[in-house]
């Protein structure tokens, strides 16, 4: 009985001994399964970060990106940057600049020096490459903002450099309330800074066209020489012959020098135009209108001209003569006339010599008011000039000081007088009043 117990005691402690090893195994396999769980929650949350991370970081670059591109997509700016990367072939620029400036040979590359235009367009290109990115400013022209055709204007170190006007390419919006322009280049003027003033070509309506360039008309005395950024024009630049209003009632009896205008169009950079006389001085370009100038023939004097002048008359004497004819001073028949075709050497049937007749026969010549003569003073003949072996001139200056009705009076003399060979005689064909 005894053994039966201890054999049930160490049965049963046998048995107690073990039950609590089999308890612990499933708890332990339900530790692991929750330590699972968390390891790949832990995982999937963070690639959940990650990629909201690089989803946030794309977006960040996409919008940052639209907002660079709306910032470039300004005129002022593309422009800026078209100038920092322009090159002979990029499309833009200075590639339109190669084309319509650097290599215009229309005219037997006569307007002006193409290599100095291009050094100072690539200095400043140079300078912006190397961050001197102060040298130029860009500015839209607010006449045209907000159009299809925008027009930048650019200074360079303070002094005009570049027109250039942008056309619309196409338009494109970008997260829903941006839009973004992506222009193309109409056109480029390249600009002086002691140029002529801008004058573009005209389409059928008389609006500006900027895309078909500037447009010039200069007219100068044959003899003279017209100059385009300093090169003399060549005979290929389109021209004109015209009479010179100074030499209207000259040209009848002899050749006279014409004017020549000529016409300056479609150009893509804005020039510098001078001119010299026919002794290689300065002469004055006189603006007529937008884009237009005249310079007037005042030819250089020589001594030739003086002396051959001085061999065939006296310049002050005729005038005086004149001057006595016109306050009925001279006497002899018909006012003194005869005597004045004689002593001024007029040429029947000119216009001088019926504008004498004419006075002389009018009734105004009674007219003329009591008086005396007092000394002349300021006398003197200058600007002798010789346009050819028939045609001189000579300037006189007088004063013809008078004594009339108690009070004193100046008459002034002064005239350009044209003298004319015809048939072997010299003749005074015309005086024109300075």
């Amino acid at each position: 009985m005894a053994d039966k117990d201890l054999s049930r005691q160490v049965a049963s402690g046998t048995a107690g001994a073990g039950a609590p090893d089999a308890a612990e195994g499933p708890r332990r396999a339900k530790t692991a399964r929750k330590s699972t769980k968390r390891s790949v929650f832990g995982k999937v949350y963070l690639l959940y970060v990650l990629a909201l991370v690089l989803a946030l970081a794309g977006l960040y670059a996409y919008v940052r990106g639209v907002m660079v591109e709306y910032e470039a997509q300004n005129p002022d700016v593309w422009v800026r940057e078209a100038i920092a990367h322009a090159s002979e072939s990029d499309g833009r620029i200075g590639q339109f600049l190669e084309e319509h400036v650097f290599s215009d040979v229309r005219y037997g590359g006569t307007l002006g020096d193409p290599s100095a235009m291009k050094e100072r367009f690539y200095d400043v290109v140079k300078a912006l490459k190397d961050g001197a990115a102060d040298r130029i400013a860009c500015a839209e022209d607010p006449l045209h903002a907000g159009t299809e055709t925008p027009v930048v204007c650019v200074t360079a170190d303070g002094e005009p450099f570049l027109y250039v006007q942008l056309r619309e390419k196409g338009r494109e919006t970008k997260l829903g309330i941006m839009s973004i322009t992506d222009w193309e280049l109409e056109t480029a003027l390249l600009l002086a800074g002691d140029g002529a003033e801008m004058v573009f070509e005209k389409n059928a309506a008389g609006a500006d066209l900027p895309s078909a360039g500037l447009s010039y008309a200069v007219e100068i005395p044959e003899g003279f020489t017209l100059l385009v950024n300093g090169s003399p024009v060549s005979e290929a630049v389109p021209h004109g012959e015209s009479a010179l209003e100074e030499f209207q009632y000259v040209a009848p009896y002899t050749d006279v020098p014409s004017g020549l205008k000529y016409q300056l169009s479609g150009l893509h950079f804005q020039p510098v135009l001078e001119a010299l006389t026919n002794a290689g001085r300065p002469a004055e370009l006189i603006r007529t209108g937008p884009g237009t100038y005249t310079v007037s023939a005042d030819y250089e004097p020589t001594q030739e001209a003086e002396d051959l002048i001085r061999g065939i008359a006296d310049p002050l004497e005729i005038g005086k003569l004149w001057s006595k004819f016109m306050t009925d001073d001279v006497p002899g028949a018909y006012h003194g006339f005869y005597q004045v075709v004689s002593g001024c050497m007029l040429l029947e049937g000119s216009n001088l010599y019926d504008l004498a007749e004419a006075w002389a026969d009018s009734i105004d010549i009674t007219f003329v008011s009591n008086h005396t003569y007092q000394p002349w003073t300021g006398e003197e003949v200058s600007n002798y000039t010789k346009y050819s072996d028939t045609l001189l001139s000579c300037d006189v200056y007088f004063e013809k000081n008078l004594r009339v009705a108690g009070q004193d009076r100046v008459d002034v003399f002064h005239n350009r007088m044209f003298f004319v060979l015809v048939d072997g005689t010299w003749y005074l064909a015309d005086m024109l009043a300075l």
